[in-house]
């Protein structure tokens, strides 16, 4: 999938002023709750997926992981995370698959606050 999820801060205005996204070549179980069993594995091209209380994670070590922020100035914007934007993984329901949130940026440091589920 050449969007799997997309990252997106907005000005005042609600202008984008800075984005990233993620693509993604396999879904998998890879961290699942306690007592719920992995049932997604990408080893061998197998069937992809993401189970309900497991989650397909991509840490800070994979490269594109993070939106390049430093064309913007210190102040407060508007993050918006969503994950299956074009509706292209099958879901129960996609009411909760975007993050709004207030981000607080200074030029040493960014705090994200205030967030709520909506739809992407």
């Amino acid at each position: 999938m050449e969007v799997f999820a997309t990252f997106d801060i907005y000005d005042d205005k609600g202008v984008r002023v800075a984005e990233g996204h993620k693509a993604s070549f396999c879904l998998e179980d890879n961290q699942c709750m306690p007592g719920v069993k992995q049932r997604y594995a990408c080893a061998n091209y197998g069937d992809q997926g993401i189970s309900v209380n497991c989650s397909d994670i991509y840490r800070y070590n994979v490269d594109c992981q993070w939106v390049d922020i430093s064309d913007i100035n210190p102040g407060v914007y508007t993050l918006k995370v969503a994950v299956n934007p074009e509706f292209k993984v099958p879901e129960i329901s996609y009411e909760n698959n975007a993050a709004v949130c207030q981000f607080y940026y200074s030029e040493t440091y960014g705090t994200i606050t205030n967030c709520s589920l909506q739809r992407p």
